[in-house]
């Protein structure tokens, strides 16, 4: 059974045969932005979201102390006056993550981005995998999507993806099936964040836990002999 880093080349372009190359869903925002707008992405569809961004710009509160300070009441009621119902617990991340970017970084989130930065990645994640509400792949999301980190964030889809073609083990851990994504595309953001944003594509629409529809997947002709692997259990 191949691997798919033999057959990456075949892979992306099938991948952006399909979707194209479509780059940071959060493009156009600056370092913070993208910071709020990740973990936001979380809580709501992605109109949602950007009208969460926007309404958290307009208040004055998309600043890492402002959001330090604030209460979930006082946050609720600004969402809720741009018509947006907010789930249960939405908040309590989003002010963590500004807390630590205010206490442990100065509220500076420039200087974090990028791999010149002072800071290693590997610091990054593990510091922000200790704020409550932050698992491995939101901490890797922040560091892909906000700081341009080349990691990878290992959502349901595409731990789903790499299981039933065989490129990871059913005992995986969360670290195997990230190392394994990328070493596809080893210092690259960009083309980590474009394998990302297809992989929640094919999860979303094709590769779904009940019942796969691989005949329309761009990954099929990848798939090992016999067709998708089935979960176990």
């Amino acid at each position: 059974m191949s691997s798919p880093a033999e057959n990456y080349p075949a892979i992306r372009d099938a991948l952006t045969d399909q979707y194209g190359r479509q780059g940071s869903p959060f493009a156009g925002l600056d370092a913070f932005e993208a910071f709020v707008a990740v973990v936001l992405d979380r809580a709501f569809e992605p109109k949602g979201r950007d009208a969460a961004v926007a309404a958290l710009r307009d208040a004055g509160l998309l600043d890492a102390g402002a959001l330090a300070e604030a209460d979930a009441s006082e946050l609720d009621e600004v969402l809720r006056s741009a018509g947006l119902k907010v789930p249960k617990g939405a908040f309590g991340p989003l002010r963590g993550l500004s807390r630590w970017l205010v206490e442990i970084h100065h509220g500076d989130l420039d200087e974090l981005v990028g791999e010149e930065s002072r800071v290693s990645t590997s610091q990054l994640r593990d510091e922000l995998i200790t704020i409550s509400g932050v698992g491995p792949a939101t901490a890797d999301s922040l560091l892909l999507f906000a700081l341009n980190r080349p990691v990878y964030p290992v959502d349901r889809a595409s731990y789903r993806v790499f299981l039933r073609h065989g490129w990871i083990d059913p005992d995986a851990t969360y670290d195997d099936a990230r190392d394994t994504v990328e070493r596809l595309a080893p210092d690259d953001f960009v083309e980590l964040a474009n394998i990302s944003n297809a992989m929640e594509r094919i999860g979303r629409e094709l590769c779904r836990a009940s019942v796969p529809k691989c005949e329309r997947c761009p990954l099929r002709p990848f798939l090992p002999e016999g067709g998708a692997i089935a979960p176990e259990g």
